[in-house]
């Protein structure tokens, strides 16, 4: 069993999900070269993996996927309009997609209910995101242990807190500070969309979620796709461990960790 979250930031997000003979790719926004080195740590290939789930297309969590399409033949799933611009970024790239390997998830539930995927032994739960282009989040079932990464959102609901109350582990992302962010030399359009509907979770969105599903499962939580301009890594976790301080949750600050920017980070690896 292995949750690894092989880099979290704008530069470029993939995680591994692996149960028994079922290996999941979350994103693929790294290069060839760094998610192979990543699996051989682990000892997987390329070849091992099953499909890639893709939340959405952004650059940063699809950068790699033309260049490992190229080379080898690997399933991926995620909606309509993020395969569609995959597939055009293919053929943009003289690679003619093999659309059999292209698979839709097609109707998204707010809340959990029916919805899953089963891969192999692994269940997946693909959960409706809101972000500036069509999203998604996933919650996994690996046996017994519940696991979901959620980033790249603009806001949460109470879906939202429904779906993470049961899980053992999570990435949320913790992407910026509201006084940092104010206060950069961004523009005004581009802190807008941050901050806006469609834009990323704050440190301070981080703490609200974690104060709602802390007292369930939840065994470690690992900030993720956090800014190296408007935040940093240090800053978020001080962020987030000081408002738990301030609310007397002192216990749960050793829940607390970071999910790395740039370089593998283990999340769960049991054998």
């Amino acid at each position: 069993m292995k949750f690894i979250s092989f880099a979290s930031s704008s530069k470029g997000n993939s995680a591994l999900i692996s149960y028994k003979n079922t290996n999941i790719l979350v994103d693929c926004g790294i290069s060839m070269k760094r998610l192979t080195e990543y699996l051989d740590r682990y000892g997987l290939k390329v070849d091992d993996i099953d499909c890639i789930l893709i939340t959405h297309a952004h650059f940063d969590h699809i950068s790699g996927i033309t260049t490992l399409l190229k080379y080898h033949d690997v399933k991926i799933l995620g909606l309509k309009e993020t395969l569609s611009y995959i597939a055009y970024s293919l053929e943009k790239n003289g690679i003619k997609p093999d659309l059999d390997n292209f698979k839709i998830i097609k109707s998204i539930n707010p809340l959990n209910e029916g919805s899953q995927i089963i891969i192999k032994d692994i269940k997946v739960y693909p959960l409706k995101g809101c972000h500036d282009v069509p999203s998604l989040y996933y919650k996994f079932e690996l046996g017994d242990v519940k696991l979901a990464i959620l980033t790249d959102m603009g806001t949460y609901n109470e879906a939202v807190i429904r779906n993470l109350s049961d899980v053992h582990y999570l990435m949320l992302e913790c992407n910026y500070d509201g006084t940092k962010l104010l206060e950069s030399d961004r523009s005004e359009e581009l802190k807008a969309r941050i901050a806006g509907f469609g834009g990323h979770l704050s440190n301070e969105d981080c703490c609200e979620i974690l104060s709602k599903i802390k007292d369930g499962n939840l065994k470690e939580v690992y900030l993720a796709h956090i800014s190296d301009e408007t935040n940093s890594e240090e800053y978020a976790y001080e962020y987030v461990a000081n408002y738990f301080k301030r609310n007397s949750d002192i216990e749960f600050i050793d829940k607390i960790f970071v999910a790395k920017r740039l370089e593998p980070t283990v999340i769960l690896n049991d054998g």
